[in-house]
């Protein structure tokens, strides 16, 4: 199987190319970033994703690198909300970080079969758990961040408000989005107020 890696640590990425190449399969490419991912005019079988990466985040760019390849979630992220999340968007597979490396194999097997994957401890934790990550997933300042935008601020008041760049503001924006399984700002809002936040 041809395989894409998407992940920002290079450790992790030489493990997994080692793994991959051990059972049979080819690394054609590999990314630190999903914005480079989308850019590229690689061919693959199967996309091994992150979520936690810098820019884009991996939830964001899941329903994108689907519509290409099949798309195995490798992340240390196991709330069901996440796992839902990702399915949801599109990924073939959900496999966290503390698996062992013939989980990966095996998920690989069954991907390439035409199945869906999902590791055995997160199956109980999907089907018991529901709603969304609370509050303390987030930083203090991306739960600020997301506090203002929920009372109406712009993000570049919200800036302004918190002594930071607009960059600044629209990176921690995009972080909590990432932690909490989110697409756009309105769902940030909604989140917020369901939260109590606001």
């Amino acid at each position: 199987m041809r395989v894409v890696l998407v992940e920002d640590h290079h450790l992790v990425r030489k493990g997994l190319r080692l793994l991959l190449e051990e059972g049979g399969h080819q690394v054609v490419a590999e990314f630190a970033q999903a914005e480079e991912a989308l850019k590229a005019p690689w061919e693959a079988d199967l996309v091994l994703l992150d979520l936690n990466l810098p820019g884009m985040g991996g939830l964001e760019a899941l329903p994108q690198l689907a519509k290409r390849a099949k798309v195995l979630v490798v992340s240390m992220h196991d709330e069901p909300a996440y796992v839902a999340r990702a399915f949801a968007l599109g990924a073939k597979g959900y496999l966290p970080k503390h698996a062992l490396d013939q989980d990966l194999l095996e998920a690989l097997e069954r991907l390439g079969r035409g199945l869906r994957y999902l590791h055995p401890s997160l199956t109980e934790a999907l089907l018991e758990g529901q709603g969304e990550p609370g509050p303390e997933v987030l930083s203090e300042r991306e739960r600020a961040v997301v506090v203002l935008l929920a009372q109406g601020y712009t993000l570049s008041q919200v800036a302004e408000r918190l002594g930071i760049s607009v960059k600044t503001a629209s990176t921690y924006k995009g972080r909590a989005l990432n932690k909490l399984g989110l697409m756009e700002t309105p769902d940030l809002v909604r989140w917020a107020r369901e939260q109590g936040l606001v």
